[in-house]
Order: structure tokens, then C-alpha cells, then sequence
């Protein structure tokens, strides 16, 4: 007898089936992605008891016709290829014909279906075992229904955590699946309870508010030779705990893909809170030619052929997206530009006041302006322009000396004055390609005794430190010698702000010099929390914030602003 066999039928649909449906959740995304293939644009999922009970899917597609239907559930019978050459320039979801034959024998299987022209008709498998065709009336589309999954394979129940777990996992599937097919109307029924739908007025910037539960939600499209972007992206203001947020699509396939994840996450940086991350959704359209989907039976994992290529185009098209919400946010809520010429104000330790003679032209009255206290260094000079009150957001005033509460229109807006300003001066900063500090050398250096690793970075950090203002330079063991400083520590404990600097710079090694340089000196540079600011110098802040690239968060990735609408509000009083 040989040891060496062929496996029978139903032993070879049940070994596929451990390939092809893992969990029920694997059954909804093959049924949904057969349904994207005939061309429906309304699809309805119910799901009982974690969809061990029932799954079931219907959609308005072609349909399939009678005779075509038991081979629609036999393995290998697929309408999607025909030669070998096919499977790598593939446009539809499926094309390996596994998945009904894998589905059927390991359920209680029924297929019905109508194409126009034809008559309706059904089909029903019983863990692989087929009866005969019988007429089943319908509209045109397909109906499958798998009940009692897993029922003639109960060690694979063994691995099943509980119903629950797989109802929130099929259920995120057809939300992502929604958000990157918009065009499809989709239903999804949980124990007879509707848990989502979309119709198909909804676009993608709309599905994603309602899947990301977030409404600070902008989408933007973009192309590069044969690729296409489109993408519904949170603002820096959202921030999430997990990546799981993060759907990415191909052709209309959501795909598991974690360069792609990293490349929208890597596009966030200073912009939110590291360890933070954001939600979005990526639809990519690209050549089938450079994307291989035969690299899993579930074909949730896929192979790019240029994924260099395709990182950066994703992580510029976010930056891009990003950039231009940055700037269209700032449109919105900065003042137009004033009609004379500004005067300059520069600091003063005299609190001497300055009067605009153009001013008292454009307006027929003197204008006032108090010196700007917080500006650091003349070349930082602050511009006041003498904008109409009406014609701005208006600054209602400061909260807590730490706050500075705005109001436009319908809603109120909570600006942090510190790292507002900390985001003003880095992109300044950034524009002038120079940070410099006015500094004093010491008549007497000091001597501090720091950590080992302190005491190393000073060897690679001499640029830097020479930037803050500080000339540090080892004094033997871990011992430093301090002979220059910046001229307005001199009053502190200038031990304690090396030490500070020295470990922050520890912990942002692998910055670049220039950016860390720019981010520190905007933060130390920049108004602090508790400080008491007159109206005009938090107008500055506000106007300047709003002409910014990204008025959301600062350098670091903090949040600035904190919006409120009216509705909200009222709500709170009972109006």
C-alpha cells in the first residue's frame, strides 16, 4: 500500500478551509469581496451569535447564472483568470476560487441567485455534501448564508475567545471595507440589531467621521505616474492609542500592510504626541501588474513591487493633505491683511509706547500700541497690524494666565499661549535657517558634576550646546566647565538648566541637530504657561498661530487648540 496519498475531496476543502476561513470574520470578507466582483453597489451583512450561528450576505450584482451555480462552489472554478499569467496582473478582489468550496464544507451552506434573463435559483451544501437546484425567486443579486459554522470541525471552535470578539472584528471589517469602497451601500445587522450602515451619498470623508468617530476629519487625493491616492485623514488635534485606526486599501482591497501604517504614521511626526497615533484611511490605486495578491490564501496580506516608491508617495500625499487642512484652517480663522503698513514694535526695557501715524490715518484715531514683553531678541520682533475688531477672531481674553479663549462665529476656541507661540517661532525659525541666542562669557567659569552619559554627549553635542548659548567643555571624570552662558539665565541656577538641556538631549539623540536645535529654542524662546498677557500681544499670538502651517499642535506634538461650539454649550444649560 503506498504511504503516499491523494486526499479526498472533502479532507482537501477542509484543509483549504483553515487556510481560507480562519473565522467567520474570513467568510464576510470573501462573501463582501464576491460581491464587489459582480458589481453590486448595495450589499446587506446579518450576523448571529458571533457568525458561528449565521452568516449572510446579500447583494444587487449580476448574479450568477443556474448552471454556473455548482460550479461557483467547487475549488479552482473561478471566472476571474484563465492562464497562469493572469494572477499577477489581477483587478478583481478574488480569483483563486476557494472560497465558497472552503466555506460550504465546514457549513451549512445555501446559495441563491439571479441574473436577468434567467431564472432565480438556489443551492444548498450541507459541510460539502450538495443537493439538488431548486428554483428560488428573487431580485437580481446573490444571496449566501453560512449557518452553523465550524459545526463538522469543532476543534477549530476550541479557538474561538467568545462571540463578542468576533462580532467586533467582523464589524470592523465592513466599516473599513465601507470607508475604502464609498460607492458601495453597505448594511450590517448584529443579533438582529442594525450596528452601521451607508448609504451611498456618503463619501469617503464622511464614512470615515463616522467609523473614526471624529468630526476633525479632511481628505485630499493625489497622483504620481501610474498610482492614485485618496485619503481621509484625522487632524493633529486627534490622537489614538493604537494604529489600528489605520486602513489601508489597494485596488479596493483592505490590506494588513505595515510599512504603508508606518508610512501615515511617520508623516504625523512633531505633530502629535509620540507614542500617539492617528486615524486614516488610505485608498491606493495601483498598477495590478505591481502588486502581488497571491501571497496569502485570505489575500489580506499583499507584495509591492516598487514599496520604497509607494511609501513615500503615501507618506508625502498625508504630509500634503495635512499641510493644505493647515493652511486652509489658517485662512479661515486669520484676519485679512491689514490695508496700511504695519509699524514694528520692539522690546523696551523702558515700556516705552509707540503711535502709528498710519493708524491714525486709515482710521481717524490714535492707536495705542504697549510695548510686546514677551519678544525675546530684537530680530524677533513683534508686528501688530491694526486690524478692525470685527474683522478677526475675536480674543475674549485669558483663562487661568495660561489660556487664551477666542470666539468666531458658532464656536469657541481654547489656545495653550505657550506652545501657540512655541509653533509661531519654529517655523519661523525654520524659514530664517537660524536660531542664535545672545550669550556672556563668565568672568569665573562654573564647575558641575553631571552623569556619565551627560558628560559623553558633549562630545557630539558641542554644536548644539554652542547654538543655546553655552560654552560646556569636560573638566576631567564627569565633571564640566561652563565659561559662556545665555545672557538671560544668569539670574537662574545655570546647573540646572545645563542638566536639563544635556537630557534632553539624551533622549533626542537621534534628532537632527538643526531641528533639535529650532524646537528647543522655540520652546525656551516662547511665552510660558502662567503668564500674564495684555490683549494685544494675545492677538499677536492668535493671528500669527493661524498663518502657520499646522496651527493644531506644537513641535513636540502637543495640542494648541481646543474647539467648543455654541450647540455643545447651550446643551450644558439646558437651551
Amino acid at each position: 500500500m503506498n504511504e503516499i496519498r491523494r486526499l479526498c475531496e472533502d479532507v482537501a476543502n477542509k484543509v483549504a478551509a483553515g487556510e481560507v476561513v480562519e473565522r467567520p470574520y474570513n467568510v464576510i470578507k470573501e462573501l463582501m469581496e464576491n460581491s464587489a466582483d459582480a458589481g453590486a453597489d448595495r450589499l446587506s451583512v446579518v450576523v448571529e451569535n458571533g457568525g458561528v450561528g449565521l452568516v449572510s450576505v446579500t447583494d444587487n450584482g449580476k448574479g450568477i447564472i443556474p448552471d454556473d451555480l455548482p460550479l461557483a462552489v467547487e475549488r479552482f472554478a473561478t471566472s476571474k483568470i484563465s492562464t497562469a499569467d493572469d494572477v499577477y496582473r489581477v483587478s478583481t478582489f478574488g480569483f483563486r476560487g476557494e472560497a465558497l468550496a472552503a466555506i460550504s464544507s465546514v457549513s451549512d451552506f445555501t446559495i441563491r441567485s439571479f441574473r436577468k434573463g434567467y431564472i432565480g435559483a438556489e443551492l444548498r451544501i450541507r459541510y460539502g455534501e450538495k443537493s439538488d437546484i431548486l428554483p428560488a425567486p428573487m431580485q437580481e443579486g446573490t444571496r449566501v448564508e453560512a449557518k452553523a459554522l465550524f459545526a463538522n470541525v469543532p476543534a477549530r471552535l476550541k479557538f474561538f475567545k467568545n462571540y463578542q470578539t468576533e462580532e467586533k472584528e467582523i464589524a470592523r471589517f465592513v466599516r473599513q471595507f465601507s470607508v475604502i469602497n464609498p460607492h458601495i451601500a453597505v448594511e450590517l445587522d448584529i443579533n438582529g440589531k442594525r450596528v452601521y450602515s451607508a448609504d451611498k451619498t456618503e463619501d469617503m470623508c464622511k464614512r470615515a467621521k463616522k467609523v473614526f468617530q471624529e468630526t476633525d476629519v479632511v481628505t485630499g487625493e493625489n497622483e504620481f505616474e501610474d498610482m492614485s491616492v485618496k485619503a481621509a485623514v484625522t487632524l493633529p488635534s486627534v490622537h489614538k492609542f493604537r494604529k489600528d485606526m489605520i486602513i489601508i486599501g489597494i485596488n479596493g482591497r483592505v490590506v494588513k500592510d505595515a510599512s504603508l501604517t508606518q508610512a501615515v504614521v511617520t508623516a504625523y511626526h512633531r505633530l502629535i504626541p509620540e507614542g500617539k497615533f492617528p486615524a486614516a484611511a488610505i485608498s491606493l490605486q495601483i498598477d495590478p501588474e505591481k502588486v502581488d495578491v497571491n501571497v496569502h490564501p485570505t489575500k489580506s496580506v499583499v507584495k509591492l513591487l516598487d514599496s520604497r516608491e509607494i511609501f513615500s508617495f503615501v507618506h508625502n500625499s498625508v504630509k500634503m493633505i495635512l499641510e493644505d487642512a493647515g493652511r486652509e484652517t489658517g485662512e479661515q480663522m486669520r484676519a485679512p491683511e491689514p490695508v496700511y503698513k504695519p509699524v514694528t514694535v520692539y522690546e523696551s526695557k523702558y515700556n516705552e509706547k509707540t503711535y502709528t501715524k498710519d493708524a491714525v490715518r486709515s482710521f481717524d484715531m490714535a492707536k495705542e500700541l504697549e510695548t510686546v514683553h514677551y519678544t525675546p531678541r530684537a530680530e524677533d520682533a513683534v508686528r501688530i497690524p491694526d486690524v478692525p475688531e470685527e474683522a478677526r477672531v475675536r480674543v475674549a481674553g485669558q483663562l487661568f494666565d495660561t489660556v487664551i479663549v477666542c470666539e468666531k462665529g458658532e464656536e469657541a476656541f481654547f489656545i495653550d499661549q505657550h506652545v501657540a507661540h512655541e509653533r509661531v517661532l519654529y517655523e519661523k525659525y525654520l524659514e530664517e535657517k537660524t536660531v542664535s541666542v545672545p550669550s556672556i562669557v563668565l568672568y569665573e567659569p562654573i564647575l558641575i558634576d553631571v552623569t556619565e552619559d551627560e558628560a559623553d554627549i558633549i562630545e557630539t553635542g558641542a554644536e548644539v550646546l554652542s547654538a543655546f548659548g553655552y560654552d560646556i567643555e569636560p573638566f576631567g571624570g564627569t565633571s564640566l566647565k561652563i565659561s559662556r552662558v545665555p545672557s538671560d539665565v544668569l539670574n537662574r541656577d545655570i546647573g540646572k538648566e545645563v542638566r536639563e538641556i544635556l537630557a534632553d538631549m539624551i533622549e533626542h539623540r537621534k534628532d537632527s541637530s538643526v531641528d533639535y536645535r529650532v524646537i528647543v529654542m522655540s520652546c525656551k524662546n516662547a511665552v510660558k504657561a502662567g503668564q500674564k498677557l495684555e490683549m494685544h500681544e494675545m492677538r499677536k499670538i492668535v493671528d500669527d498661530l493661524f498663518r502657520t502651517s499646522n496651527p493644531y499642535t506644537c513641535p513636540h506634538g502637543r495640542p494648541i487648540v481646543f474647539k467648543m461650539d455654541r450647540a455643545w454649550l447651550f446643551r450644558k444649560f439646558d437651551r
